[in-house]
């Protein structure tokens, strides 16, 4: 009798078991050979504005890789299925603010990649609910809900919307590699197609290894005596002046020490100063600045100015390799490893394309402001920010030189300054009609000794 029950249980189960519907979840990742497991390498060219334009993208499950390259000259984006980092032409990654963009990327990444039709998208927090045919509601942790609508005929994505119907993306042309399948028409302001073809690769996916430093020996350097932070350095056993400039990205060098170093310019890119110009870009080195060494960068080339005897810039793609202390009443700058303690008021830095950034409240309006030790103000902005805010009284007039041309400029009095935490009190400004965002300048150092560490993602100032 019991041997009678305990068939009749089981013929019970397996008949539940065939009786349960597949999953449509399960049903997609293997109709497309589970394209989340590959790290798939596409590339395509085209001509843009009549300038070839080569692409190549990684990508494995959410993470992803773009590289995009001018003649030689190449930057990109790294995605590490959370945020954003951008690079340039010495590969260095730079974390970006984490925005509405960069939650939309989130769940777009696990859709496009299909993973959000493997289970362990949904056990990692992620949630996938059905909407209808083919249209499928999914969240990444932490995202946006976005909409995948997928081909009920072929299980292939088809296109992304957001959940109030606003295309985010568009899919075609699939192909195989590696068993899975990968779309080369890719659309949308968050996709990098069209690309030409694509393969499966080995190995696992990560950021760009990037221009490296070492450290040894003194780690302090003279300041020059002008406004800014120029230190003597030495660039393939030239003695020259570095200005060390977290407000440039890339690096950069003038045309007469290419010259002078039998480096013949190449690439294009574009380099925005007070004007803009196009430029090439040379690869040279071991650049030593005071304890670090840089053993090969890659600076753009830019014309020699009068404002100010400095012959390589130090910009930030270089500077977030090191940490920097600048002490004016001593006369010194310090090149020394990221890392360690420090003293004085932090303030957070983060960074849009490569370029750090620090909130501040100029009197009573907020600003997002670019950290700029080349600038020699306290902090300046823009006259179109002057012109609808409160309109500070004029003490000076004048003109600011740098590279690409000159600006007018105006002097005002702003009496209540905050960069983050730290309250400056009453500053004077500096107004440059065709200056756009709003920037923090190295005057802070007649009052403060400024310690920055990109690495770290802090700036600290300490009272003189």
């Amino acid at each position: 009798m019991r041997f009678a029950l305990g068939l009749s249980a089981l013929a019970a189960a397996l008949a539940a078991v065939a009786a349960a519907p597949p999953d449509p979840l399960a049903a997609i990742a293997s109709a497309n050979g589970h394209p989340a497991a590959i790290h798939f390498h596409a590339s395509g060219m085209r001509v843009v504005e009549g300038r070839a334009v080569s692409t190549s993208l990684d990508v494995l499950g959410v993470t992803e890789l773009v590289r995009r390259c001018v003649a030689g000259a190449c930057g990109g984006v790294w995605f590490d299925g959370t945020r954003q980092w951008t690079f340039g032409l010495n590969d260095v990654a730079l974390p970006e603010d984490v925005d509405a963009g960069v939650l939309t990327q989130r769940t777009l990444a696990a859709i496009s990649s299909y993973a959000f039709a493997e289970s362990g998208f949904r056990r990692a927090g992620g949630s996938v609910v059905a909407e209808g045919a083919g249209r499928w509601r999914v969240r990444a942790p932490e995202g946006l809900e976005l909409v995948a609508i997928v081909d009920p005929a072929t299980a292939t994505l088809r296109r992304v919307e957001t959940a109030e119907g606003r295309s985010v993306a568009t899919y075609a042309h699939e192909v195989r590699a590696g068993g899975g399948v990968f779309a080369l028409q890719r659309g949308g302001a968050y996709e990098y197609g069209p690309l030409d073809e694509v393969s499966a690769a080995a190995g696992p996916l990560g950021p760009p290894p990037g221009v490296t430093a070492s450290f040894a020996g003194d780690d302090t350097l003279a300041l020059a005596a002008q406004p800014i932070p120029i230190v003597p350095c030495v660039i393939a056993g030239r003695h020259v002046r570095c200005l060390l400039d977290s407000g440039a990205t890339p690096s950069a060098m003038t045309l007469t020490v290419a010259e002078a170093l039998n480096l013949e310019p190449h690439g294009e890119l574009e380099i925005r100063g007070i004007g803009r110009f196009a430029t090439g870009f040379v690869e040279a080195g071991p650049l030593e600045l005071g304890s670090a060494r840089f053993s090969s960068a890659r600076f753009a080339v830019v014309p020699p100015t009068g404002s100010a005897p400095f012959d390589v810039v130090v910009g930030s793609d270089l500077l977030a390799r090191v940490r920097l202390v600048l002490d004016r009443a001593r006369g010194t700058a310090r090149i020394i490893a990221p890392g360690g303690s420090a003293t004085g008021t932090a303030v957070a830095l983060t960074f849009h394309t490569g370029s750090p950034i620090v909130q501040t409240m100029l009197g009573p309006q907020g600003a997002r402001a670019l950290l700029d030790t080349g600038d020699q103000a306290i902090v300046s902005f823009g006259y179109g920010a002057y012109r609808d805010g409160p309109q500070w009284k004029v003490v000076g007039r004048g003109q600011a030189r740098g590279m690409g041309g000159a600006d007018d400029m105006l002097t005002v009095e702003v009496p209540d300054v905050r960069i983050g935490p730290l309250a400056i009190g009453g500053a004077r400004a500096t107004v440059r009609r065709t200056q756009g965002l709003a920037h923090v300048g190295i005057g802070l150092w007649d009052r403060y000794v400024v310690d920055l560490d990109e690495a770290a993602g802090r700036v600290w100032f300490s009272p003189r």
